[in-house]
């Protein structure tokens, strides 16, 4: 049975630099291995996003979308392993769902488990490794939480979200959680395990099988993908969110301050 791996994120571990990393270098991939990324139209970018859209507001019709989706996901990695690969990755940080802050969700992926139980049913007869990333947990959250305000409409500052997130103040309940529900297939890397930023996700790429050799070869210039805010652009993307604009407005307004962050001075509390 080909070797199937799900990189699950987290989000804010890195994620977007490793897919980055992985594309440049293709080339320099062990043969028998395929990296599915999530590039604009393709089934594991739709898989990680109907798995948030399901789990911030689950009903019968996210849930359907979410299978659909898996389902499709599944087609491709049956292509693959027809055109030959042996382990297949796929790598998508949305995959656990919702993250904190993410339009008001303040648990640690709370459907977590439901999630693992509809990719193991739908990717069957694969079976699936699960793999994560994690952070120290106050910069995580101090991450997230720039990140919900940027992008995800959260309107709390940063004393409410501690406040709101403070059920989970390191990551041993997350652990525990994956290791009830799966067992040794399941493996939590910490991002500062790694053991050079210009190659991000060795430790994951350790996993499925490169070996120094072909890491050696990987070239990558590291930048700064995803920016947080300033503190100012922070506090005006926060008064923002307050308003409750419509979606496309909000997302016209936040790209604007996306770009001209040297306009915003800052923000005393």
């Amino acid at each position: 049975m080909t070797r199937l791996v799900l990189h699950c994120g987290l989000q804010k571990t890195g994620t977007t630099s490793f897919h980055h990393f992985v594309q440049r270098n293709a080339g320099a991939l062990p043969e028998g291995l395929r990296i599915l990324t999530p590039e604009k139209g393709t089934v594991a970018r739709a898989a990680g996003r109907r798995s948030v859209l399901w789990t911030s507001a689950p009903d019968d019709k996210t849930r359907a979308e979410f299978v659909a989706a898996i389902t499709d996901l599944r087609q491709a990695i049956e292509a693959e392993v027809e055109a030959g690969a042996e382990t297949v990755l796929v790598s998508h940080e949305n995959l656990p769902g919702a993250m904190p802050g993410y339009w008001g969700e303040t648990r640690l992926y709370p459907h977590l488990e439901e999630v693992i139980d509809l990719l193991d049913t739908h990717l069957a007869p694969f079976v699936p490794e699960y793999v994560f990333y994690v952070r120290e947990m106050n910069g995580w959250k101090r991450s997230v939480h720039n990140q919900a305000v940027k992008s995800d409409g959260y309107t709390g500052d940063w004393d409410q979200f501690l406040t709101e997130t403070a059920a989970y103040p390191d990551w041993s309940g997350f652990r525990a959680r994956l290791e009830a529900v799966l067992g040794d297939r399941q493996h939590v890397f910490a991002l500062e395990d790694e053991a050079d930023a210009s190659r991000p996700g060795t430790q994951l790429l350790q996993h499925v099988g490169c070996h120094e050799d072909a890491l050696g070869a990987m070239t990558f210039k590291p930048a700064r993908l995803n920016q947080s805010l300033n503190a100012g652009a922070l506090e005006f993307m926060r008064q923002i969110n307050a308003q409750h604009l419509d979606r496309v407005a909000r997302r016209k307004v936040a790209q604007l301050v996306r770009d001209n962050q040297a306009l915003f001075k800052t923000v005393d509390p």
